[in-house]
């Protein structure tokens, strides 16, 4: 068998040519690139998916977390995550969840990726669906061209600046920036709509839909060591659910074999559930929507110039130079179930059979920070003068990771990106040396909440 084969060089053409190229098109990446059109800047955005919204809308994670402070009294986000959750309410699309818990919005995946398309078209951000990142052309410190292939070929885009919010480090590891993974990756799921979830639960006793199936799930063929399935509403569509796979662990989300090979166990689980509902409860649980994508939670993260700790996320340290705020606990799947380090010192273990045990990381006597905070220099790759970072590919440890991955809190990091891009284009030509002052202030005059 052969390991390799040679290619012939060829020339590749030039598709676009714009001020600023984001790579990723998911909230994130569309956040940045309305950001920095809106500005006036020309942007484009490349996706691999045939939507945008990645992990919300391909994937169906439909739940965005608090926007609240510790108190859950004062706003600590804002920006184009509330712009996106008021058009989702003008189509009666989302539904707020009472505030007190993690979660605080719900809201139908499908509409989203419509809103989604919606503010692409509206800021005149030329789209590339169905595309994908597989090459860059780098000259030193500076990023020329990225190369990608979609169904017309392989094709190139010029700019003048980049930002990388692809979560696997497509334009990154490919222009050959530092970037690592850690020792141990959090598990991945796969989403599925169902119908006729509501006379399932009804069914059950007490209403305890998981707790009366369980127990045929060795049988069935789905995995016994991870916890319960979530079962989320699709707001706008009565008589739809959508259910949450099983975590599973040991797949790195930017290796194509692993991602084929979840897909396909990921959908064997649903089905399992739908088969163990129909043994256990004689009721049918119909698939009629699956997820196009993996929901994945790491892979890759960037080496910047600042690497964002547990320590300093759990103490709510101020930075000059903070960009993000949040408030989602320190949430570290392993597969031995899941630990939840909150701000106020609360630490919840989740079991993989879903028990919960409540104890303490801190002293009651700690106060408790209002938000924490995330800097312009945790999405900014080190050696680079026209890219950035943003998404999960922030620089952060462990624990900061686990709090800071969530959609809301990295919708922020986009908005900061194509920001900061659009002063480097008009400054100092380098993201490097911008003035943090004159990006904070940018941010705010946008909608963003800077504290």
């Amino acid at each position: 068998m052969i390991s390799y084969i040679e290619e012939p060089a060829r020339s590749v053409p030039v598709a676009h040519d714009c001020d600023l190229c984001v790579v990723g098109g998911s909230c994130t990446g569309v956040f940045a690139a309305v950001r920095a059109a809106r500005l006036g800047l020309s942007v484009c955005v490349v996706e691999q998916n045939v939507i945008f919204g990645g992990v919300a809308t391909a994937a169906q994670v439909n739940e965005w977390h608090s926007i609240y402070d510790a108190n859950f009294q004062t706003v600590v986000i804002g920006g184009l995550t509330i712009e996106l959750i008021d058009r989702l309410k003008k189509r009666d699309a989302v539904r707020e969840l009472p505030r007190g818990g993690r979660g605080q919005f719900r809201f139908n995946s499908a509409e989203m990726a419509g809103e989604l398309d919606r503010l692409v078209v509206e800021n005149n951000i030329r789209p590339f669906l169905r595309a994908t990142c597989v090459g860059a052309v780098r000259d030193g410190e500076r990023i020329r061209a990225v190369v990608i292939e979609d169904k017309s070929g392989r094709r190139a885009i010029a700019a003048r600046f980049f930002i990388d919010a692809s979560g696997d480090g497509d334009l990154l590891r490919r222009a050959g920036f530092g970037a690592y993974q850690a020792q141990q990756l959090q598990p991945v799921n796969l989403q599925a709509v169902v119908a006729n979830f509501d006379a399932a639960r009804a069914e059950a006793p007490d209403g305890d839909w998981w707790k009366s199936v369980r127990d045929l799930s060795e049988q069935h063929g789905y995995p016994t060591t991870t916890a319960s399935p979530w079962p989320f509403d699709v707001p706008g569509a009565p008589g739809l659910t959508n259910v949450f796979g099983p975590r599973v662990s040991g797949v790195d989300g930017s290796n194509a074999d692993h991602v084929t090979t979840a897909l396909i166990n990921g959908r064997s689980y649903v089905r399992a559930l739908a088969d163990m509902t129909r043994a256990r409860l004689n009721v049918p649980l119909p698939i009629v929507a699956w997820a196009q994508a993996l929901a994945v939670r790491q892979t890759w993260q960037a080496k910047c110039h600042h690497q964002l700790t547990g320590d300093e996320l759990l103490g709510g340290v101020k930075f000059d130079d903070a960009i993000a705020n949040g408030t989602y606990p320190v949430d570290v799947h392993h597969p031995g179930g899941t630990y939840l380090r909150y701000l106020d010192g609360r630490e919840e273990i989740v079991g993989p059979d879903g028990s919960h045990r409540w104890g303490r990381w801190r002293d009651a006597s700690t106060p408790t920070p209002r938000c924490y905070h995330v800097p312009y220099r945790a999405i900014l790759p080190k050696d680079a003068a026209n890219l950035l970072v943003a998404g999960r590919l922030l620089d952060a440890d462990a624990d900061a990771f686990g709090g800071v991955r969530v959609m809301v809190n990295m919708n922020q990091t986009g908005e900061a990106a194509g920001v900061a891009s659009v002063i480097a284009l008009r400054t100092t030509n380098d993201v490097r040396t911008i003035d943090i002052g004159n990006l904070r202030r940018t941010l705010g005059e946008g909608g963003s909440v800077v504290v």
